[in-house]
């Protein structure tokens, strides 16, 4: 409308609704219908001179108010023909409901309006396409530069004059800008776990008041691999929102390399714990200077972390960023589906490793008494036990000397335990194999919060929905009703089984 306003060859004056000359104008038509709603789609320019004028003010006014309501941008009132000047009661009514409304000059055809409208939305379109070509080679430039991922989010953020957050797959910030949108991932928590849960790649758009935020998972096939969070003070516009599609498949490529570099440091992190594991203390010896900066001194303690992937993902990007963990000789890899460290007892480095993985959420730690590299195995089933502790009683920390025994499962013969145990679980690994392991996950969950959804699904980071959802399918495989106390007490006592025997 202020573009409108401003082209001297036109010659409109503006009678009303100032306060609004800001909107922006779709298209201009000319109608002289009492009421045109059905044909408007919204943000036109309406033009009319007037002739089928409801009569009287309070016709006038429920004319304009059909306007409002059809969300049209502004009225052109034509003088000159029917009326002299634009009648009294059509600005006042335009004035209360923030209408603005144009005196046309007769020397100013309906048709002159409307081909400066049809050119200045061709600009527009024009300059957008403009800009989006712009906005695309330097989004690329950033992503095969130095900068990386975060250069890239710096191009988005700048593109669109708002802030931005980069974020893993557990929710953790990789990168940021400006710096202190970090303190808006709390606010983001509800957002990432909808966008988990989707079947493949997906967008949440949320709206306070003006402001906008734009939330997008980053997928690599069905895995999310995190997530781009953009947000304003106003609405995106849409060259805007191609600005954030442009960096999705950029900051997502740069992710899956990422994601696959670090596998691969991953599995030979975890290659080399399995060997220590296995008694090669030596052998580990000679290359953990390059991983770990050394063997850390005897005694040792063994950390086990426990928990949900998106947990583990966490606690394996902490340990990794960390800069004190760096710095300290401690061992650290994933062995089957536990994160596992290896430290000095009691010493700096247990609590560097301890307070790099504090705070997240879903997340249980245990740590085993001392031992020598010659008795790893027990301290291990230590740590596991403590985290399985922790898990039941909602500690995060647990440590092996604080759980209470001797328990039942020391007095089990281990042949005839190993096997109940392996019968009854066999239907859900067989079908968990094909699921990452969610339906065992989730089922210990369950139970370990006494059969409440809610504290349940939030421990996993699912929503109760889909906790359900498994929940029935284990009783389907089971062939059994899990409302049942005994069959609860021998899958629980089952899974304590697995566990002690690794």
């Amino acid at each position: 409308m202020r573009e409108l306003l401003g082209m001297p060859e036109l010659r409109l004056r503006l009678v009303a609704g100032a306060a609004a000359v800001g909107r922006e104008v779709t298209w201009a038509h000319a109608s002289e219908l009492v009421n045109p709603t059905e044909f408007l789609e919204g943000g036109e320019l309406l033009l009319l001179t007037g002739v089928n004028l409801p009569q009287g003010e309070t016709a006038l006014g429920e004319y304009v108010a059909r306007l409002a309501a059809a969300e049209v941008a502004a009225i052109g009132f034509g003088t000159g023909l029917g009326w002299d000047t634009v009648p009294p009661p059509l600005v006042e009514s335009a004035e209360r409901l923030g209408l603005p409304l144009l005196e046309v000059p007769r020397a100013t055809p309906f048709l002159a309006i409307t081909r400066a409208v049809a050119r200045a939305i061709t600009r527009r379109e024009l300059a957008a396409k403009e800009y989006v070509l712009h906005a695309q080679h330097t989004l690329t430039a950033a992503a095969v530069g130095r900068g990386g991922v975060a250069a890239v989010l710096d191009e988005v953020v700048r593109l669109t004059d708002g802030w931005g957050l980069l974020l893993n797959r557990a929710g953790t910030v990789i990168a940021s800008a400006p710096a202190v949108a970090a303190e808006r991932t709390s606010a983001l928590r509800a957002d990432l776990v909808r966008l988990r849960d989707a079947p493949g790649a997906a967008s949440v758009v949320t709206r306070e008041g003006p402001a906008e935020t734009w939330v997008q998972s980053l997928t690599a096939g069905t895995e999310v691999l995190g997530f781009l969070a953009v947000g304003r003070a106003g609405a995106l516009t849409s060259a805007e929102r191609q600005v954030v599609n442009a960096a999705v498949p950029l900051l997502t490529l740069s992710l899956n390399r990422s994601r696959m570099v670090s596998q691969g440091g991953r599995r030979l992190q975890a290659s080399v714990l399995r060997l220590l594991f296995a008694g090669q203390t030596e052998l580990v010896g000679s290359v953990a200077a390059d991983l770990w900066n050394g063997l850390p001194a005897e005694p040792v303690s063994v950390l086990e972390c426990a928990g949900t992937r998106y947990a583990l993902a966490a606690a394996r990007d902490r340990l990794a960023r960390d800069r004190h963990v760096a710095a300290a000789r401690a061992l650290h890899g994933q062995i089957d589906e536990g994160l596992v460290c290896v430290v000095a007892a009691d010493g700096d480095d247990e609590q560097v490793l301890l307070r790099a993985l504090g705070g997240i959420e879903g997340l249980r730690i245990g740590v085993s008494e001392p031992a020598g590299y010659g008795d790893l195995d027990r301290a291990r089933t230590e740590a596991r036990r403590a985290a399985a502790h922790g898990a039941a009683e909602g500690s995060r920390t647990t440590r092996f000397r604080d759980v209470p025994r001797p328990g039942l499962l020391e007095l089990l013969p281990a042949t005839a335990a190993a096997q109940f145990s392996a019968s009854l679980l066999r239907p859900l690994r067989e079908d968990s194999a094909a699921e990452r392991g969610d339906l065992l996950r989730s089922l210990r969950a369950w139970l370990s919060h006494h059969g409440q959804w809610d504290p349940a699904a939030a421990e996993l980071g699912v929503h109760r929905h889909t906790l359900r959802n498994r929940v029935r399918k284990a009783e389907k495989l089971l062939g059994r009703r899990l409302d049942s106390p005994d069959l609860r007490a021998e899958i629980w006592l089952a899974m304590q089984l697995s566990e002690q025997s690794g």
